[in-house]
């Protein structure tokens, strides 16, 4: 639900959902082993997730439907999740597969799943029974990707997006000036793509190595996907860098989770050392932001002067919002 927000409002009242409906990015795939549940927040949400014995990922409702234990305390076996008070068995679609000494339990209720998906070296889920739209498809095989720890900054998920497809602070803050016009266009109703070249004008370490690496012609395509979901594709000529960054709403602000890519090479050892380059050059650009962001208040009269903001906050008021906000 989307509601107009007089300059300086509070974030539940900023434009679009306060929790979007749409994919998040729970933590890194190599840290749920098999056998293992783990519980994760959602937004609003409690969630369990767990690896069956065959390697498979589910995502359940966090609390046992019979007396509500968390899930999160329970076993694996096979591909099975027991609960630890009555040992209740649920398979990764919800279904109730074993209640002792309860006979017959196919109509016994279970945990509502979700839907799960694993890319970019992390473990995706959707906020909502079915999925509107497809995990974003970015990389290939032909990558490696590194999952870091979360960083929580105080403000609402739309001030965070709008800082990154503000193009003025890449200047202001960045060091960055564009060599031509950007380009902004909305594939679809979930996807919002913003593409531009730019160049170096800063003279730090970071700013000499990516003028060195790019000739000092930067082409990047940012696209945020469902609101939730921020890829960064940046083409330097001689290297390639891919981010992607996770955004889940928490009651501080917004928690921020990045994953980096670097291609495997033939070289033993190429792909981890290009994945440290990799992850300092776009941490050294990501930090500046950070200070500023810290208990922003987004300003939309103001935002809206800017005709890609305004384009934003256009895609921003049409995106849907997780069904457990629907009724608060």
């Amino acid at each position: 639900m989307a509601v107009p927000v007089p300059a300086g409002g509070d974030a539940a009242r900023l434009p679009g959902p306060v929790r979007p409906r749409a994919w998040y990015l729970v933590g890194p795939s190599a840290s749920l082993r098999r056998g293992q549940a783990r519980g994760v927040q959602l937004g609003g949400r409690e969630l369990v997730v767990f690896r069956s014995e065959t390697g498979q990922v589910h995502a359940l409702e966090a609390h046992c439907p019979h007396l509500g234990a968390h899930l999160k305390h329970g076993t694996v076996q096979g591909e099975l999740l027991r609960c630890p008070l009555h040992h209740w068995s649920f398979d990764g679609a919800g279904r109730c597969r074993a209640a002792p000494g309860r006979g017959d339990v196919s109509h016994l209720p279970g945990p509502q799943a979700f839907p799960v998906e694993e890319r970019f070296g992390g473990v995706l889920v959707f906020n909502g029974p079915t999925a509107l739209f497809p995990p974003p498809d970015v990389g290939g095989p032909e990558h490696v990707w590194h999952v870091g720890p979360p960083v929580t900054v105080r403000c609402p998920w739309l001030p965070l997006v709008a800082n990154s497809f503000d193009l003025e602070h890449l200047r202001t803050v960045h060091h960055r000036e564009l060599w031509d016009v950007p380009t902004l266009d909305t594939p679809d109703p979930f996807t919002l793509r913003l593409r531009y070249t730019s160049r170096v004008i800063g003279t730090g370490a970071s700013d000499r190595l990516m003028k060195a690496l790019s000739g000092n012609r930067i082409r990047v395509t940012l696209t945020l996907h469902g609101g939730t979901l921020m890829s960064v594709q940046s083409d330097l000529g001689r290297a390639r860098g891919m981010l992607l960054a996770g955004l889940t709403p928490v009651p501080e602000g917004v928690s921020v989770q990045l994953a980096v890519a670097a291609k495997r090479g033939r070289i033993p050892g190429a792909a981890a050392l290009a994945l440290k380059v990799s992850r300092w050059l776009y941490t050294s650009f990501l930090r500046r932001d950070l200070s500023v962001l810290d208990g922003m208040r987004f300003n939309v009269a103001t935002a809206t002067a800017d005709p890609v903001m305004r384009q934003l906050i256009d895609f921003a008021i049409g995106l849907p919002e997780d069904p457990a906000d629907a009724h608060r």
